[in-house]
């Protein structure tokens, strides 16, 4: 973010060529005065959004947003301000505070938002592990009996083809024609279930 500073917006071109009413206005303001308020809206204005961008360096919108969070404060809460020079002062302090806590907010809402990306993932990951092993093992008991026992003796046990062939009665090249049908029987019934359950 581009150095701050505390230096006030310059004061209105219009104090050359017109009596200084800053006082009477802002007196009107304070009374619930619109039309008072509208004068000064009108001439500060682009004071304020120019001493937006230069304190913040942000874009358009974001000046703008400050810029109205400002003048809603010069509506509610402008003290008696006698001269331009105070009013600028004043209001130069307002735009800056306002700006900082426009910028801290949007700070606290970035980090809350990268905290919640970085944790949604694992949790994600987590529950579509846990969906993914409890098709699985739906999947696996639907198979035949021995079907099971041969996968369980191939892969929990790391048996052989030949081991877990003769654990069954079976020779090697037969076991493994068997578990070859049921690993293709499960890889069957997962995209049977993955198009069943895709919107």
């Amino acid at each position: 973010m581009p150095q701050t500073t505390h230096a006030p917006p310059e004061p209105a071109a219009h104090a050359a060529t017109a009596p200084d009413d800053t006082g009477a206005l802002t007196h009107a303001i304070a009374r619930g005065d619109t039309r008072a308020f509208g004068v000064l809206y009108q001439r500060w204005f682009d004071i304020a959004y120019t001493t937006a961008r230069r304190l913040t360096g942000r874009d358009e919108a974001f000046c703008l947003d400050v810029v109205q969070d400002t003048m809603l404060k010069l509506a509610r809460r402008v003290p008696r301000l006698d001269t331009e020079a105070a009013l600028a002062a004043w209001l130069g302090r307002v735009t800056h505070r306002t700006a900082l806590d426009r910028l801290r907010t949007e700070r606290r809402r970035t980090a809350r938002e990268r905290s919640r990306e970085t944790s949604r993932p694992a949790t994600d990951a987590k529950t579509e592990l846990e969906h993914q092993i409890r098709r699985l093992r739906a999947q696996l008991r639907a198979l035949p009996t021995e079907d099971q026992s041969l996968l369980a003796a191939r892969f929990a046990r790391e048996r052989t083809l030949a081991q877990a062939g003769e654990d069954h009665g079976l020779t090697g090249d037969a076991a493994h024609g068997r578990i070859r049908r049921a690993l293709h029987a499960l890889k069957h019934a997962d995209e049977t279930e993955g198009e069943r359950t895709t919107p």
